[in-house]
């Protein structure tokens, strides 16, 4: 079997071919030799081992920062060369499918970090996050034992040895939509590869897509995967060239890159000036004459006008003989019992 084939099933078995030291692991993933092991010692011991430890060991939640740094710098330096016509946010967009907590996850988990992880968790129990983490950590370790540079030509080559830079090319997945309109029509499409050479020590290759056995659309890269995506790329422009798409079907229209959320913020003041510039134009209305109003909200006190006073009673004097007693006495005086 060639060395090839033998290479691309140890890729796709994940848990083969173990690193059984980090310098085996560094040399393997990152072509890099260790020259202070120091470092990668405290980016592969994990907080739960400080506790209780008095020999002054390290976490490598340090290292940790530090490696996403690097690992930012690097990927994003990488995206900018490599589509120049792209604006940021279509920049941010394709980083995003690299640097972020699944990818590294992943990458840590084929390339065997966790066998080699310090902890006090058995090795069933370590979480993913820890791994990722243990990853930007070496990440970070590399960096201050080989510099900046170096630390980027590494990580190239290692998200290209696991095919995780094909996330970065890939906007609308063509190949999904011509599988699918195939299907959908009985008709039978094929990838085949027409040429495979190596430019500057990569593989570049060139793969068709026929249907019916006649060929829609031809494209190359750097991966069988990449090239299938740019002949589907041609192949489905050809099936919308050809009038072959029912109506109502949409044609090959790529994905747009993400906008920024918010508002759209111009100039400072521009709309200050507009709204002046309007106000000079509008023809001025005469004001009309109101009293100003008061500032208080409460309303105002209306007096009203005073009732006369009635005049009272003359008291009566004292030596004024008795008169009958009231209604209410006289009341009272019905209601009590009889003395018989």
């Amino acid at each position: 079997m060639p060395q090839r084939v033998v290479n691309w099933l140890k890729r796709l078995v994940p848990g083969q071919d173990k690193p059984a030291t980090i310098d085996q692991l560094v040399k393997r993933e990152f072509g890099l030799r260790i020259k202070h092991r120091a470092h990668y010692d405290e980016a592969l011991t994990h907080a739960s081992l400080l506790d209780g430890d008095e020999t002054g060991l390290r976490s490598n939640e340090r290292l940790e920062f530090l490696g996403d740094c690097a690992l930012d710098l690097a990927i994003a330096s990488y995206l900018f060369d490599s589509f120049p016509d792209d604006q940021e946010g279509a920049l941010t967009q394709r980083k995003s499918k690299i640097v972020n907590r699944k990818t590294l996850n992943l990458l840590g988990d084929r390339m065997g970090l966790p066998a080699l992880i310090r902890s006090k968790m058995r090795r069933q129990d370590i979480q993913d996050t820890v791994v990722g983490n243990a990853l930007e950590a070496l990440i970070g370790a590399i960096y201050l034992d080989h510099g900046f540079e170096k630390t980027r030509r590494a990580l190239l080559r290692m998200i290209k040895r696991h095919g995780a830079d094909e996330k970065v090319h890939q906007t609308v997945d063509f190949k999904s939509k011509l599988f699918h309109w195939s299907q959908s029509r009985k008709k039978r499409l094929t990838f085949d590869v027409v040429d495979e050479s190596s430019v500057d020590g990569e593989s570049v290759y060139v793969m068709q897509a026929r249907v019916d056995g006649v060929v829609f659309g031809e494209g190359e890269g750097r991966s069988k995967k990449l090239a299938e995506q740019a002949a589907a790329r041609i192949a489905w422009k050809e099936v919308f060239d050809r009038g072959l798409l029912e109506d109502g079907e949409p044609g090959p229209v790529e994905e747009k890159p993400a906008q920024p959320k918010g508002r759209p913020r111009g100039p400072r003041g521009q709309g200050a000036r507009e709204k002046a510039s309007k106000k000079k134009l509008e023809p001025a209305t005469p004001k009309k004459d109101t009293e100003p109003q008061s500032r208080s909200r409460r309303k105002p006190r209306v007096e009203k006008p005073k009732e006369p006073s009635k005049p009272r009673p003359a008291r009566k004097p004292k030596d004024a003989p008795e008169s009958s007693p009231p209604p209410q006495a006289r009341r009272r005086m019905r209601r009590k019992p009889s003395d018989s």
